[in-house]
């Protein structure tokens, strides 16, 4: 069962039950690490010691900016699942990608998504690691690098994880190491910042991103293979069909650009 967390900062975070424990998505502030514990122990009634995964859908600060304060609460043999293109990233080896259309596709989501910040630690991070400048390319390390685990897609449409019947599906387009998290039995897609999702329970491909034409070829392909009646998506309200899910998501003309 996926769990949004009512509100986490501008980017969604989730929570995820399984036979096995637990699993969280998208740990983006110092704020969405206390709403995970307070949803854990107050609403699921489970202790954070059984979050076996912290799970990043790609490595920018609003997604991992509160991974860290997290971890120090979880159990020691709680892992941090990031796809395996952003190992160079950690390791300090490689600089983020350079994102394209920054007012036409940033500002408008962080004006659509202020409603879930719930006070001042949604907006406060650990470290500045995960800002997609170049004047933070030295600020790539975190804290908790030696309890990362890679996620490697190479040559498959979808890997197991480990967690019940999740798997991982690379979407890069937004970021080169954008990952997505889908599960065939419930027919659920945790999209990360492919799809973003508006408050009237449609859905659109993020315009702010590193490739445009990849997140349109990798949508495309999600639609034609993967059977979903759920998205989570990285920003906004979660979208629901119950026959094709993605029916509901706008994607990009040829030429770029949000169709309306």
């Amino acid at each position: 069962m996926v769990h949004a967390i009512p509100k986490s900062g501008i980017a969604r975070t989730y929570l995820i039950e399984g036979d096995e424990g637990l699993m969280v998505v998208d740990v983006g502030s110092i704020g969405a690490a206390r709403d995970i514990e307070t949803y854990c122990t107050g609403i699921v009634k489970r202790p954070l010691q059984d979050i076996r995964f912290i799970f990043a859908t790609h490595f920018h600060i609003d997604h991992i900016g509160g991974i860290g304060s997290l971890l120090q609460r979880c159990s020691p043999e709680t892992q941090v699942l990031f796809h395996l293109h952003a190992k160079g990233y950690i390791e300090g080896k490689e600089g983020l990608a350079p994102m394209h259309n920054w007012l036409g596709g940033l500002v408008p989501t962080i004006r659509e998504n202020y409603c879930y910040i719930g006070d001042l630690s949604h907006l406060a991070f650990e470290s500045l690691a995960g800002i997609p400048l170049p004047m933070f390319s030295g600020r790539r390390r975190v804290s908790y690098a030696d309890r990362v685990s890679y996620i490697d897609t190479q040559g498959v449409l979808l890997r197991r994880i480990g967690f019940s019947d999740w798997q991982a599906v690379a979407t890069p387009g937004h970021t080169p190491d954008s990952v997505s998290l889908y599960n065939e039995k419930a027919q659920e897609l945790i999209s990360g910042d492919l799809i973003l999702g508006r408050h009237d329970g449609m859905g659109y491909l993020n315009r702010f991103c590193w490739d445009e034409v990849l997140a349109r070829d990798y949508f495309a392909i999600l639609n034609n293979v993967l059977r979903v009646r759920k998205i989570y998506p990285g920003h906004g309200e979660v979208i629901r069909d119950n026959e094709n899910a993605f029916a509901k998501v706008a994607s990009f003309p040829e030429k770029g650009g949000q169709k309306a």
